[in-house]
């Protein structure tokens, strides 16, 4: 029914919805700007901000991080763009995020670890992506080593995944 109704829009009704949605919250408006925006116009460092937060303990509030939060925001992104320079950095800065948490708390839930874990092998196969379109990824694969390398001796296996998940899509171990 409602797709019908969609459908049998006018211009200036579609044009009033889509804003009134906007107007919902900055999570809407940003989706929906992404989404008609070209590549290069997609506002990357509202979403990195956003990541960030999630990221982040806050203090006022003493809360700690929210990875459900950050995959909400990726998710975003995804629907709003299939751009991989963008997908690729957005998630390479996630990765760098969690890899602060890790650094300054040490050990973490295991469900944490497991979302950090599908962070860096997102990461990686949009980095892939963008090399397969001539793109150099040399930064991105680095921070992306890096953050594996700073994964040794961290708890529940993490520094075994990350190093298996390097290893199925860069090969050797050591390589960078």
């Amino acid at each position: 029914m409602a797709r019908k109704r969609l459908n049998s829009l006018e211009k200036t009704e579609l044009v009033a919805l889509v804003k009134n949605i906007m107007e919902l919250s900055d999570d809407n408006k940003l989706f929906v700007r992404s989404s008609l925006a070209d590549a290069g116009d997609i506002e990357v460092e509202k979403y990195k901000k956003k990541i960030s937060r999630a990221l982040s303990f806050n203090l006022r509030t003493m809360r700690y991080w929210d990875f459900k939060e950050a995959k909400r925001i990726l998710r975003y992104l995804e629907k709003a763009t299939d751009d991989a320079m963008v997908l690729a950095d957005v998630y390479v800065h996630t990765v760098m995020e969690g890899r602060k948490i890790t650094e300054t708390i040490g050990d973490l839930e295991e469900r944490d670890y497991i979302s950090m874990e599908d962070f860096y092998e997102n990461a990686i196969k949009w980095a892939l992506i963008l090399e397969k379109q001539g793109h150099d990824i040399s930064r991105l694969r680095d921070e992306l080593y890096q953050v594996r390398l700073g994964a040794r001796d961290i708890g529940w296996g993490y520094s075994d995944v990350l190093l298996e998940i390097w290893t199925e899509y860069f090969g050797d171990k050591n390589e960078l």
